[in-house]
């Protein structure tokens, strides 16, 4: 655990300084649409069948190798393999082994349903940093509701086993949504059993990138309910004393009032996304990250180095909703480009969703907190 947060505190001096000169530190590979599972929140999943439909095509191993190559000497450093399912692209384990020759840090984002031991065995042979896995549920069953995989927990369940015990880094990732919160605290026991760093959140994206009728839908709770299982999670990997100290800093801002007056401008895009990280589609658009495609950008049309500044430019650009820099709560709400334009459509509207979830905040804490007395 000190490793990690060196290598955390490392990483982030990295990206200040990246943000400042316009490096394009962090990447991600977003290999393909396609994958395993079929999760009703899922912001990309299409079929073969949809992705030959659309008229586009998976882009080779030769292709990524080649645009890998300009990004380094771009000075990108760390670079993530997504999906869909990374593991169902083809020539996966040929277009990792290269990319790990050149030097890039590699992450992997995975739902673990096809790692196996063959897939342990060539991954123990030249580790990736750390392989990042979602945990749908705490049983088939769940899986089977959520992702429409009847087997699910069970084999996710032994892929994370057969990489710990190998020495492969993992993280835990939980999307929290009304067809799971049954197995909220089984998940999060697991997680201390196997003594993994698990990262849970009940907030959804309205999955914009799949659907564009999306805006501000998806299949997730109500903004209370939203709030009262975010507590939940506070509460059971914090302990009480943090969550009554949370509760405690979200009281202490005031959302502001529909017809409150304000007079400033909208601030600027907050986190690395378009400054220092970016993210290419499996068609080869470059994006700011995986939930936003405007600004959008074709990378092997282009070439990489005139679209990343073109990128860097356009996110110079993007001004957030003037209500939003107003806002006293904006530092605890923490409502990113991201999720505006996912709840609204346009990066400068209010997004009155996370509104109605900080009011929330408050009262699901303190419901809660009596409920523990």
């Amino acid at each position: 655990m000190i490793a990690e947060r060196g290598s955390s505190v490392l990483v982030e001096h990295l990206h200040r300084r990246a943000d400042v000169q316009g490096i394009p530190l962090s990447g991600t590979f977003e290999l393909t649409p396609m994958c395993s599972m079929s999760c009703k929140m899922c912001y990309v999943r299409m079929t073969a069948e949809e992705v030959k439909a659309s008229g586009k095509r998976l882009r080779t191993v030769e292709e990524w190798l080649s645009l890998a190559r300009v990004m380094k000497e771009q000075g990108t450093l760390l670079l993530l393999l997504t999906g869909g399912e990374p593991l169902t692209y083809p020539g996966f384990r040929e277009l990792y082994r290269e990319l790990r020759k050149m030097g890039f840090v590699i992450s992997i984002n995975s739902n673990a349903t096809l790692i196996d031991e063959e897939t342990v065995r060539w991954f123990a042979e030249d580790p990736p940093q750390r392989i990042n896995i979602t945990l749908y549920g705490a049983s088939d069953e769940t899986y089977l509701r959520l992702c429409n995989h009847a087997t699910g927990y069970t084999v996710v369940t032994r892929a994370i086993e057969m990489l710990q015990d190998a020495g492969i880094p993992v993280k835990l990732n939980c999307s929290v949504t009304p067809d799971n919160v049954c197995d909220l605290e089984k998940i999060i026991a697991y997680s201390d059993e196997r003594k993994l760093v698990l990262q849970a959140t009940s907030y959804m994206f309205p999955p914009l990138r799949r659907d564009e009728t999306s805006v501000g839908k998806n299949a997730r709770f109500s903004p209370e309910e939203c709030a009262a299982v975010e507590a939940r999670i506070r509460l059971l990997q914090r302990g009480r004393e943090d969550l009554l100290k949370y509760c405690e800093s979200v009281e202490s801002h005031c959302v502001l009032e529909e017809d409150a007056m304000f007079d400033c401008e909208g601030d600027s895009v907050r986190c690395r996304a378009g400054k220092s990280s970016f993210w290419i589609t499996w068609d080869g658009r470059l994006l700011l990250c995986a939930m936003m495609d405007n600004p959008s950008y074709n990378v092997f049309e282009m070439g990489f180095p005139a679209e990343w500044q073109a990128l860097r430019e356009r996110t110079q650009a993007i001004r957030l909703p003037a209500e939003c820099a107003a806002c006293d709560s904006k530092d605890v709400c923490r409502s990113c480009a991201a999720m505006i334009y996912t709840e609204t459509g346009c990066y400068d509207k209010k997004p009155q969703y996370r509104c109605d979830l900080m009011r929330a905040t408050g009262p699901a804490c303190r419901a809660l907190l009596k409920e523990d007395d």
